[in-house]
């Protein structure tokens, strides 16, 4: 490059400066010139670091369920300018104190090593960690924001401090299930009874507009279909409907299906078919079970038919006795 007299000439450098550089100033030496006819001066540059930011950007889990624990794959990644280093991700702490003083318990804590260490993230860089997070046995089933905290120091040693929010939702499904309670009287051919069924929620979500259907060959059953509404978690209810037994059905086990039709905690319709059993008496297991009652019954009519149909005879004789002495009593 030639440069006349009493003229200048402007040369452009591009410089690129290490991201784990620090701010400040910093001397680059500048030199003009071709062997012995070299000048050389010192320039100052100024180096503003840049703020780098973290963020959680991804996770493999969205929901938990009460009373579980789930390993979390959480990417972290730096989305700001420069260095940070020395990173520690944690979740906050598992219990907090009001202004008032009360110990508030978070549903959803850390468990094992609370924290994850990472050397350094560059610019754009990321990395995944792991922490194992647990939801509390009486969690509520709802969305829960979990905050994660990231401190760190930027290339000057200043400390920061990012938060990010894991959003799972604690959720469970009913498990919804049912026995049969009574059959009042009894179950025998040509009898109607009263039947009472016994539903129960063993799940950990509420079974919600739930609807029964029953089915049975055998058995006439005047409700079949029933609403029952909304099964909490851990409790139970019951419905009532009368069935009549058809005279030729046969003495022993019979089968009655049942249907139940529920919606669980997302809304989704779900069915549970159970087949439950009825036991049908025969004739001498129903006079074991009434001591006989029926049939003393059956014979007290009997008797008492009998005493009716004597008495009518003793009437009719006397009656016409009686007809006789009158007529003789008019000649």
């Amino acid at each position: 490059m030639c440069i006349r007299d009493s003229k200048t000439k402007t040369v452009e450098y591009k410089i690129v400066v290490d991201q784990k550089t620090v701010g400040g100033k910093y001397s680059a030496e500048v030199s003009v010139g071709e062997g012995r006819l070299t000048k050389s001066k010192s320039e100052l540059i100024s180096v503003l670091s840049r703020t780098p930011k973290l963020e959680a950007v991804e996770s493999n889990v969205v929901e938990i369920s009460p009373g579980t624990a789930v390993p979390v794959s959480l990417t972290i990644k730096n989305v700001g300018g420069g260095v940070a280093k020395n990173i520690v991700v944690k979740t906050t702490e598992d219990r907090t104190v009001t202004s008032t003083g009360v110990v508030v318990e978070r549903e959803i804590v850390s468990l094992g090593a609370a924290s994850k260490y990472i050397e350094y993230l560059e610019e754009g860089q990321e990395t995944t960690v792991q922490l194992l997070l647990g939801a509390n046995q009486d969690a509520e089933l709802k969305n829960y924001s979990v905050p994660i905290t990231m401190e760190y120091y930027d290339v000057n040693g200043t400390a920061r401090t990012d938060t990010a929010y894991l959003g799972l939702k604690v959720t469970a499904e009913p498990e919804v299930d049912a026995v049969i309670d009574s059959v009042e009287p009894f179950a025998f051919p040509g009898v109607t009874a009263e039947l009472t069924v016994d539903l129960f929620n063993l799940g950990l979500a509420d079974a919600k507009y739930v609807v029964v259907e029953l089915y049975a060959q055998g058995m006439e059953i005047d409700e079949p279909k029933q609403f029952i509404g909304t099964l909490e978690a851990d409790d139970f209810d019951s419905f009532k409907t009368k069935i009549s037994f058809a005279s030729t059905v046969q003495p022993g086990e019979l089968p009655l299906s049942l249907k139940i039709i529920y919606k669980d905690d997302n809304l989704q319709e779900r069915t549970t078919t159970k087949t439950l059993s009825i036991k049908v008496l025969n004739a001498m297991e129903l006079q074991s079970r009434t001591g006989g009652g029926p049939i003393l019954a059956v014979a007290g009519l009997i008797g008492i038919a009998l005493q009716l149909v004597g008495l009518y005879i003793v009437a009719k004789f006397a009656y016409r006795k009686y007809k006789k002495f009158r007529g003789k009593q008019g000649k």
